[in-house]
């Protein structure tokens, strides 16, 4: 049985001084800007950065379970994804500390060591898509034989900094997770859109494999996990529609034509009330999510996945639009938001698949 994650650990006060401490320290990195010095990166990562969040600030732990040394519950996971996202900062906080390590949460004692490494700062890359980029248990590409694991998994994030994968696998005994040491993979990375979200192959060939779990408990812990990176995507994406939406009322407000802001013009006034409605509506089911969750909390996160995916491709668009010719150059960062707006859509699964997910899960 998965464990059930704690709403919150800490008052709204606190939680506000959560979000000011990360958005600050990427800020003071140079973030968004210096996302661009990424280009061409195979890691893609800011390693100072996340020691600096992981280790002294302790967000490696966020989310994972108070008795391994992690901190807080959703509302804490949702907070620093949400700020990330809105800085486009260049780390693993959604894949190694959300995706894997709750992953690992759900597994038991025998994950314990694994979780105090994440704890650590160390990166954990989940290796568990399939060839879409999809968690689909019937396409599970890593199998299982005689203790060592073999297969390739595509569209690991940040494989290239990883110090060990967790890895769904194919048993005897059903779906499992297992972990298996960088250095007993190999990495290849590949091209990436969004230059802060490296993606890789990471390829298995009779790798050492650690089982940590039996029966159903694999599939449990790998359902747990996706779930609440669904709902970490979603966070990272409102904070990216919120950041685009509010550079663009900004520019808008001193841009001039026919001598007056453009502001005023009741054409960009109509498109900017559409695009704080797709702000406003993916804010309002992160909320639900943070403070009510359903009992269905698959049906939960592809509600939210689907919403704020497309709430951010559109707005990331129109923010590109109504910046008129800077908007397309290399030089503004509306095209970094675009970027990383791509990414959140597609990472685990597009609006369309979640769709579908939603309808099953609520049986329609």
């Amino acid at each position: 049985m998965s464990p059930e994650l704690p709403l919150s650990a800490l008052d709204p006060s606190e939680l506000r001084e959560l979000r000011e401490t990360v958005r600050d320290a990427a800020s003071e990195s140079g973030y968004p800007e210096a996302v661009r010095a990424l280009e061409g990166s195979d890691t893609g990562l800011d390693a100072d950065l996340w020691r600096l969040l992981a280790e002294e600030i302790g967000l490696a732990g966020v989310g994972l379970p108070e008795e391994a040394g992690g901190l807080g519950g959703l509302a804490e996971v949702i907070a620093v994804a949400e700020e990330l996202g809105a800085t486009l900062a260049p780390v693993p906080f959604v894949s190694s500390t959300v995706l894997a390590g709750q992953i690992l949460a759900a597994c038991g004692e025998a994950a314990a060591p694994y979780l105090e490494r994440i704890l650590g700062g160390e990166i954990a890359g989940p290796a568990l898509t399939d060839s879409r980029g999809l968690w689909d248990p019937d396409s599970i590409s890593v199998s299982l034989s005689g203790g060592t694991a073999s297969g390739s998994v595509r569209f690991v994030p940040f494989g290239t900094s990883a110090a060990f994968f967790v890895v769904a696998v194919t048993t005897d005994d059903g779906h499992q997770v297992a972990v298996v040491e960088a250095v007993d993979a190999e990495v290849t990375p590949l091209a990436s859109l969004d230059f802060s979200r490296p993606s890789t192959t990471v390829t298995f060939d009779g790798a050492p494999a650690t089982v940590l779990t039996t029966g159903s408990a694999g599939r449990t812990a790998l359902d747990h996990g996706v779930d609440l990176a669904l709902i970490a995507t979603g966070a990272d994406a409102l904070g990216g529609t919120q950041a685009c939406f509010d550079m663009t009322l900004e520019y808008i407000k001193v841009r001039t034509q026919f001598n007056r802001e453009i502001g005023s013009f009741q054409a960009v006034k109509h498109r900017m009330a559409d695009a704080l409605m797709q702000v406003e509506m993916a804010r309002s089911g992160l909320e639900r999510i943070t403070w009510s969750p359903s009992e269905n909390l698959d049906a939960d996160a592809s509600v939210i996945k689907a919403w704020a995916a497309d709430s951010y491709n559109a707005v990331a668009a129109e923010a590109i639009q109504l910046h008129g010719g800077i908007g397309f150059t290399w030089e503004h960062d509306a095209h970094l938001y675009f970027r990383r707006a791509r990414y959140d859509a597609a990472f685990l699964g597009d609006s369309a698949v979640h769709r579908e997910r939603l309808a099953q899960a609520l049986g329609w």
